[in-house]
């Protein structure tokens, strides 16, 4: 009896022990992994949003870059990570393209995380050396159409999300060209103002320099509607006539599976207000990317909606991981 007693009630401390643990988070710095090298517009959102939950959380939020193998280093250590809040994951569009793309992924897009929120959206600008014929999207179809083959289209390196916008705008628009992957999109956009490559869908932000300095010509942009940066810019729908195309890479909040629901509630909680903060909304509008806080329930729904445009587009293509 006594021995009974004697565990009931170290069974009701270690429950109230993890229960105080989960309110109290976080009582120590958080490590929020983002799976880019320092200095993308992917890492200063993800370094903007530390800061911000900094403040909010009152503990440090660090920033972790752990950038490799197409972001699968990053996202397999934090499907490993301890499920104790303390592991957060700025994760993005290869998430869902991975497992599909590489197929050898150590962790399962549903079953190793849990989804907290939308971070942010970024589309992409398809620009073209300033001495390509096309001025606008219907020169471009036409000159694309009666030459196949010829014109490379960079990309940022197999699997990126502008590689996977330009295997998309290929298929929906039936055209023929090359892709053709760099180390980064730094360097795919240097060719492209160089001549090397006629055209490519840079992040905006990576766009601008060259748009900016007349080496390279906008077409058109990725997202559903037009840019409050770019407001000149037509869309791909509007001005190719591929009605619902978006190809946009978005950021994410996420963290291993298991972790305590009081804990995704209070990030959660923390990170839509980060999103409605208007000096980080207008610090990103100017750069053409779109500051987008969400419930748990509509990151879900968007997440299953975007796995299955781009897991559809990497098997009817046959698109592969090489």
């Amino acid at each position: 009896m006594k021995r009974s007693i004697f565990l009931a009630a170290a069974a009701a401390t270690l429950v109230s022990f993890a229960a105080s643990a989960q309110t109290d988070w976080p009582n120590k710095p958080v490590n929020m992994v983002v799976p880019y090298p320092p200095g993308g517009v992917n890492d200063a959102v993800a370094r903007v949003y530390a800061d911000k939950l900094t403040a909010i959380l009152g503990k440090t939020v660090v920033v972790d870059n752990r950038a490799g193998a197409a972001t699968t280093v990053a996202s397999n250590s934090v499907a490993k990570a301890a499920p104790d809040g303390y592991t957060i994951y700025a994760g993005g569009t290869s998430l869902i393209i991975n497992p599909t793309l590489m197929g050898n992924v150590q962790y399962d897009p549903h079953k190793s995380f849990e989804l907290v929120s939308l971070m942010s959206f970024t589309p992409f600008i398809l620009q073209v050396n300033a001495d390509f014929p096309a001025k606008d999207m219907t020169e471009l179809l036409a000159q694309v159409r009666a030459n196949p083959g010829k014109f490379n289209v960079g990309s940022s390196g197999l699997g990126a999300t502008n590689h996977m916008a330009a295997e998309l705008f290929r298929a929906r628009a039936g055209l023929k060209y090359t892709i053709v992957p760099y180390r980064g999109g730094a360097q795919a956009g240097q060719d492209v103002a160089s001549g090397n490559a006629q055209m490519m869908f840079s992040a905006s932000l990576e766009a601008k320099p060259f748009l900016d300095s007349k080496k390279t010509r906008a077409i058109a942009i990725s997202s559903l509607t037009r840019s409050p940066a770019f407001p000149d810019i037509p869309t791909v729908a509007e001005s190719a006539g591929l009605p619902d195309f978006q190809a946009i890479f978005w950021q994410a909040m996420v963290v291993p599976a298991g972790t305590p629901r009081p804990i995704v509630d209070k990030l959660q909680a923390a990170l839509a207000k980060v999103a409605a903060d208007p000096e980080v909304i207008e610090k990103f509008k100017v750069q053409g990317v779109e500051i987008k806080g969400s419930t748990q329930d509509e990151l879900k729904a968007f997440y299953l909606r975007e796995e299955k445009v781009w897991t559809t587009l990497i098997k009817e293509q046959g698109i592969k991981a090489e």
